[in-house]
């Protein structure tokens, strides 16, 4: 599994958007939420101690093959140049600078569509755009595991490290409650465990907290109680062609955030730093 450190020190609070299934080259692509989207991100946010970046969750062009689902010709653009645009508009996230070493995108998870071409020609349009924006690093067919380092609150507290797994989903549901086992099935129930657990493919926002019990070794063997965050992402695509042609509902053109903030509370042994997930739709 592919592990990735990114370097948040100069902040003490995260927020994520995660960008997915774009579909660029369908003619139902609605650029203009992605270039809204963009803008969005490179824009500081209003507190200076809260970082904003994005993760990349896969089919962010079409990449429509005669051998796969989907219509060839009903693209606007080939395959290359599908991809050389998103390369375009993704490139601003990557400059780096003081404050973001590493740039502004955590991650890029791979779909279908955009490594579907693979089998078909030995070509991943997601591999290439993720050679283009110089994240080979930080890219994985399968799901990037990250753990954001955030400032510490003071200078005689613990690393504060968060986790975020995200991976692309994959398979069909027709409710909601099918898409929500959707990522679950990615986490705990699949046997990973982290804060924040993302998907996309089902172009339908959802987010839910769940608790599990982990054992906690330490000078006093405890347990503690976890919550995880699960998010679900939408997609950039207006109604019609294959969706409306079969009775599935309109991909939601709503696009999350997910804040992660640090706090302090009073606990048995004096006041103990915490950090909660939340999710904005």
């Amino acid at each position: 599994m592919l592990q990735i450190d990114f370097d948040l020190r100069h902040f003490e609070s995260v927020e994520i958007v995660p960008i997915a299934d774009c579909h660029c080259g369908n003619p139902l692509f609605q650029d203009h939420i992605l270039k809204q989207t963009i803008d969005y991100i490179l824009e500081e946010p209003s507190d200076p101690k809260m970082a904003r970046i994005c993760l990349l969750n896969g089919d962010l062009t079409e990449s429509v093959t005669r051998h796969s689902v989907g219509n060839v010709f009903d693209q606007t653009m080939t395959p290359s140049v599908q991809v050389s645009t998103m390369i375009n508009y993704l490139k601003p996230l990557t400059e780096i600078s003081e404050k973001y070493p590493q740039g502004k995108i955590l991650s890029y998870c791979a779909g279908n569509h955009d490594s579907g071409r693979y089998k078909d020609t030995g070509i991943s349009a997601a591999e290439s755009i993720a050679v283009g924006l110089g994240l080979e690093d930080r890219f994985s067919v399968d799901g990037c595991y990250s753990f954001i380092e955030l400032n510490r609150l003071h200078k005689k507290s613990e690393k504060m490290v968060c986790t975020i797994y995200n991976t692309h989903l994959s398979g069909s549901a027709g409710t909601v409650g099918g898409k929500a086992n959707r990522v679950l099935r990615a986490g705990v129930n699949g046997g990973i465990i982290a804060d924040i657990i993302v998907g996309s493919h089902v172009h339908q926002p959802i987010t839910f907290k769940e608790d599990i019990i982990l054992p906690c070794r330490n000078a006093k063997n405890s347990l503690i109680q976890k919550t995880i965050t699960y998010l679900v992402t939408g997609a950039m695509l207006s109604y019609g062609d294959y969706a409306q042609r079969n009775g599935m509902k309109p991909s939601s053109l709503v696009m999350p955030r997910i804040y992660i903030r640090q706090g302090q509370k009073q606990g048995l042994t004096g006041k103990e730093r915490f950090y909660y997930t939340e999710v904005l739709l």
